[in-house]
């Protein structure tokens, strides 16, 4: 079992919560950087093809390395038709959305990215919220649009207390070579009023958990043999994610709320 934290959608430290329209928005970077483009993002009523209003406003996606968000970890996986290329880190952010993910879900909606705030109107990427989440975890694709070389994922997470955290990452490069994202979480927790949920997650030996701290209070996920699991005080506003190599059931708690339990299955 790996011991040291991975991350893909990153260690998102927050500097502060900003409100604004449907949600709280997390870990603002701070722009400057040439060429690093923040994107603006949006939850909106209606299908990709067919988009609507805007619905949810989501964080903007900016360049990992700004604000004290760190760049993600990324090895390339060569395809035949492009070997050793790899496609350009562009972007993440995180967003805690006043809705749950049932109310998402029930009516159609998808995420759309935009180029800039200047070129509000060149769409770069949009992606439908559909599926059957797992364990309160939905994942989507962020397609390409209108030739911009920009892909991406977003996940949504249900909080179990009305909100929903949706954490994107973005992507512009050869669409023949795939990211081994070394962070990848295949699963998402998260924490909010004193809560873990969801309180019991499955995955595959090789796959991570990663816990997101939305509660207004530090917390840990620290196994019942800290040798196997600790991550140490993870902030409000920031995530721990841990790769689960062999396979067994892992019994954790909080230590600052030991009320606080949960259980990560490998299978």
């Amino acid at each position: 079992m790996s011991g040291h934290p991975k991350r893909w959608l990153g260690a998102l430290l927050a500097i502060g919560m900003l409100a604004g329209g449907g949600g709280a928005v997390l870990g603002q970077a701070t722009p400057g950087i040439e060429g690093a483009l923040a994107h603006p993002a949006h939850i909106h009523s209606g299908p990709c093809d067919t988009l609507g209003d805007v619905v949810y406003p989501l964080a903007e996606v900016r360049m990992p390395g700004l604000g004290g968000t760190p760049t993600a970890e990324l090895e390339p996986i060569a395809s035949p038709a492009a070997p050793g290329l790899l496609p350009e880190m562009v972007g993440e952010s995180i967003t805690v959305v006043e809705a749950p993910l049932e109310d998402i879900l029930a009516a159609e909606h998808a995420i759309n990215v935009h180029e800039s705030a200047e070129n509000i109107g060149a769409y770069i990427a949009c992606g439908n919220v559909t599926g059957e989440p797992t364990d309160g975890s939905l994942t989507i694709d962020l397609e390409e649009l209108n030739g911009s070389g920009y892909t991406g994922q977003a996940t949504l997470l249900d909080n179990g207390d009305g909100t929903t955290t949706v954490l994107m990452t973005m992507m512009r490069g050869d669409a023949g070579v795939t990211p081994a994202l070394t962070g990848l979480g295949d699963t998402t927790v998260g924490i909010a009023e004193f809560d873990f949920t969801p309180q019991t997650v499955t995955i595959p030996a090789g796959g991570s958990v990663t816990w997101v701290n939305n509660d207004t209070v530090p917390h840990t996920a620290t196994g019942q043999d800290p040798a196997v699991l600790q991550s140490g005080t993870i902030e409000p506003g920031s995530d721990f994610t841990q790769v689960f190599d062999t396979p067994g059931t892992y019994e954790y708690f909080c230590e600052f709320h030991p009320d606080m339990t949960g259980t990560v299955i490998v299978q």
